[in-house]
Formats: structure tokens, C-alpha cells, sequence
């Protein structure tokens, strides 16, 4: 049903783009409307030939980087029609720069009703889609009961909208019953193992995830290698079954023994010039667009707050060595004065009038151009963080120390996938993840991605 309903969902957007534009030519051409002053002429309609195209890929253009195509979330109608609304504004926008470039007389009369039609048209599809019917829900069980099955537990209970049912949990073999904070969201304890089986065939669970501890002497010697392991170096594993039908690894063979690179050789030494390259192309290219709002944002923070404009602040970057970042004071000169190194909640008190206006739109984080610019940051890579908490993760979250062998990013795979306030935990997963498949496809990927959440103020 999920794969049914964004297939319905591309079609009809598709659809109402190109009817709203023939609707508004047809309308202009034969119906005489208020405030105009006569007919359209007929020739006029040609354009709708040689732009419908272009109006196609403005609607998913935009309706991709606004949301529209992530996993959907319960919202009331009235912020549906005006999220619709924005979405359509900002495409008018757009075929009026196309339009200017091509040097094409366009109706104005004819964008404005295009505009109105859009947005009727998409919001009466989507609530038609939302109408067939939820996604069949899965009933899932979670196997066991530490600090990362509680996090996911929370997660599943929070947001429904992902379509699993949390049933309840299993133990794992020798783990004692959960307690402390975020132990009730794990729901009933189902058993050990032993009883999996038997929910499966029964129909009582779809779907199994497990959630092991992340505290093990793996993840404790990749910890104590990280920094120390040359380039040329590999980390292998002797597979067990478990392991066996995880997919997308590499292996090696000792005669007929298969053999995972968990921590493979370095392909860091030819891809670092690439990124590098990268950094340096795209980062000057941003940073010479967003020189007027850089200068805006100067004065808006000159003028609304006393105190510095820029913020300078000590983080840690690649091989754990610190560097001075850059960004937009968004907090009072003495925020840190009795707290110290704290993270900024929301509606913290600590912001000043606009500052929670810039790091909604992550405007505060411009002047990181620079740093990317002087090599010690990256356009994409794991966030840089503070000395104070990076000595706490260090010593609270196996694997952390592994994602000091790249430099820190203005962006990242956590930063699009996950939350501002996800745990250090879940973002080492992506952290990680992005270390072991880097691509230039993948920073291209995420750099578009960050747009999209810019725009929507995602995370805020």
C-alpha cells in the first residue's frame, strides 16, 4: 500500500501541474474573468505547449525540497493547504525567473490562476490519497532491552506515522529485566528467544528488530585502534551466520573461509583530494551567493543584540585535533557564564530576539564557509563538537572515536536523517556509516538534502 500511495501521489502532481496550466490558458482564452481587460488571443496557448514540461519539473522540484515526498506525518488540514500554498507561490516565483531568462512574454493573469489551481488541485489529490486508507501497520517485537532498544521503543511510540505497532520485547539470552528511565516504553516483556518462533507463525508480530548492546569488546578495540591504525591497515572478521546474511560487505577468502572487512584499507588517501576538491569548488561557489545574506545577517545581528557578531568556539576536528569555528552569535555574550558547555534546548532563554529565527534556518552556521574554505571542516562529514562533550562520548559511547578519521562537516548524514536532539548514539550509526561509503555521489546527495530541511526549517 506504501509503494501504491507515493505512485498515486507522483501521478497526480504530475497531473495537476499540467491541468492547472491548461485550465488557466483555457480559462483566459475563452472566459472573459474580472479585472482583465479582454480575451486572451488564441496563439497565446502555445506556451503552454513549450513550458509544460518545465512547469512538471518545478512541481516536483519543489514540492521534493518542502517535504512533500518524505514519510508523511499527521498534519491538520489548514497547515496542509498552507505548506500547499507556499509550495506553489515559490514555483511562480521560479517560472518567472525561467521565463525572464527565456525572454517569453508571459500573462500574468495566466501564472496567478496557475498558482490558485495548484494548490486546489494538489490539496483536494492528497486528501483523497490520505482517504484510501492508512499503510497496513506492522506489529513489531524488539529483542532486547538495553539503553538502544529503549531509544527505539520511544521512537517507534512517538512516531507512528512510520506504520510499525511496538507489541512488546524480548530478552536476550542472560539480559536481566530493564529498569530505569525509558524502561515502560518497551512495553510487556514477551519472553526470551525461545518464544520468537511461535509469535512469527502465530501472526501475533510481522517483524523482529534487534537491538543488541552496543558495549562489546568489537566496539571497544575499534576504539582503542582509532588514530593508532596506519592507512594500509585492515580489520577482518570470521563471520558467523548472523553475520553471513548481512548484505553490501566486502569479503576476503583464506582458502574457504570467508573473511567481512569491518574496518577495511583506507580509501581515504584517493578520495581525500577529491573531497577536497569538492570543498573547495562548491564552498566558494556558496559562499560568493550567500555574501548579501551574509552582510544581512551581520547587521541583524549587529543591531538586535549587544555583543560581537561572529561566535568563535573551540571544537575538535579530524584526528581529534581542535580548531576555531566560526558562526553567527545566535545567544547572549554570557550564555555559558554559569552553565558552561550546555546544549541549546528549545525556546532556550539564553537566545537572542533572532537567534532562534537564524539556527532554524541554520543561517547562524554561514560563516562555516570559511572553515571549510581553510580545510579545517568539510562541506559534508560528522558535526564537529566540543571538547567537554567529546571527552563524555568517548568515555559513555563505543565506536565514537572512530569518527575523528575524517574531517568535520557543515553537514552531514545525521544531520539529514535524524534530529537536532538525537542521541550521540543514533548519530555515531550514521556517522559511521558514512565513513564506510563515502562517494562523491554521497556529499552531492546530502548537500541537496540540506537544502530541503533549510527550507522547511526541519529540526527547530
Amino acid at each position: 500500500m506504501d509503494s501504491t500511495r507515493r505512485t498515486l501521489r507522483l501521478l497526480g502532481d504530475a497531473a495537476a501541474a499540467v491541468a492547472a496550466l491548461w485550465a488557466a490558458f483555457f480559462l483566459r482564452i475563452h472566459v472573459a474573468l474580472p479585472l482583465t481587460r479582454a480575451l486572451l488571443p488564441l496563439d497565446r496557448g502555445q506556451i503552454f505547449s513549450r513550458y509544460w514540461f518545465v512547469v512538471l519539473v518545478i512541481q516536483f522540484s519543489t514540492l521534493y525540497f518542502l517535504g512533500f515526498y518524505d514519510p508523511p506525518r499527521p498534519r491538520r488540514k489548514g497547515e496542509v493547504l498552507r505548506r500547499l500554498s507556499f509550495a506553489t507561490f515559490l514555483q511562480g516565483l521560479a517560472l518567472i525567473a525561467v521565463w525572464f531568462v527565456a525572454g517569453t512574454a508571459f500573462p500574468r493573469s495566466v501564472l496567478l490562476l496557475y498558482v490558485l489551481f495548484n494548490s486546489l488541485l494538489l490539496f483536494v489529490w492528497r486528501s483523497l490519497i490520505d482517504r484510501i486508507g492508512a499503510a497496513r501497520i506492522r506489529r513489531v517485537a524488539i529483542v532486547g532491552g538495553g539503553a538502544a532498544a529503549r531509544e527505539l521503543a520511544a521512537a517507534l511510540r512517538t512516531h507512528s506515522w512510520y506504520g510499525m505497532e511496538l507489541v512488546g520485547y524480548a530478552l536476550r539470552p542472560f539480559e536481566a529485566l530493564p529498569e530505569g528511565e525509558g524502561a515502560e516504553a518497551l512495553g510487556p516483556c514477551l519472553g526470551g528467544p525461545e518464544v520468537l518462533p511461535g509469535l512469527l507463525s502465530s501472526g501475533e508480530i510481522d517483524d523482529l528488530i534487534l537491538a543488541g548492546g552496543g558495549d562489546t569488546w568489537q566496539t571497544r578495540l575499534i576504539d582503542h585502534l582509532a588514530g593508532a591504525r596506519p592507512d594500509h591497515s585492515n580489520v577482518l572478521l570470521l563471520p558467523g551466520p548472523f553475520e553471513s546474511l548481512i548484505g553490501r560487505m566486502r569479503y576476503r577468502w583464506v582458502q574457504d573461509l570467508p573473511l567481512i572487512e569491518v574496518v577495511r584499507e583506507s580509501e581515504w588517501r584517493f578520495d581525500r583530494p577529491l573531497k577536497r576538491s569538492l570543498d573547495l569548488l562548491a564552498g566558494s561557489l556558496l559562499l560568493l551567493l550567500a555574501l548579501p545574506l551574509v552582510a544581512l545577517v551581520a547587521l541583524a545581528v549587529r543591531f538586535t543584540s549587544p555583543g560581537p557578531v561572529f561566535y568563535r568556539q573551540t571544537r575538535v576536528g579530524r584526528d581529534r585535533k581542535p580548531f576555531t569555528l566560526v558562526k553567527f552569535r545566535t545567544m547572549r555574550p554570557d550564555a555559558e557564564a554559569e552553565s558552561g558547555e550546555v546544549l541549546a534546548q528549545p525556546g532556550d532563554a539564553r537566545l537572542t530576539s533572532i537567534g532562534a529565527f537564524l539556527r532554524g534556518f541554520r543561517l547562524d552556521e554561514l560563516p562555516q564557509l570559511f572553515n571549510v574554505l581553510s580545510g579545517s571542516m568539510s562541506l559534508v562529514g560528522p558535526r564537529p563538537e566540543r571538547p567537554g562533550f567529546v571527552q563524555t562520548y568517548l568515555r559513555d559511547v563505543p565506536g565514537y572515536a572512530e569518527r575523528f578519521s575524517v574531517p568535520p562537516g557543515l553537514t552531514g548524514l545525521a544531520q539529514v536523517n535524524g534530529d537536532y536532539h538525537s542521541s550521540p548514539q543514533n548519530k555515531l550509526r550514521y556517522e559511521l556509516a558514512y565513513i564506510a561509503n563515502w562517494s562523491l555521489w554521497l556529499d552531492l546527495t546530502i548537500l541537496l538534502r540540506t537544502v530541503k530541511i533549510v527550507l522547511t526549517s526541519r529540526g527547530v
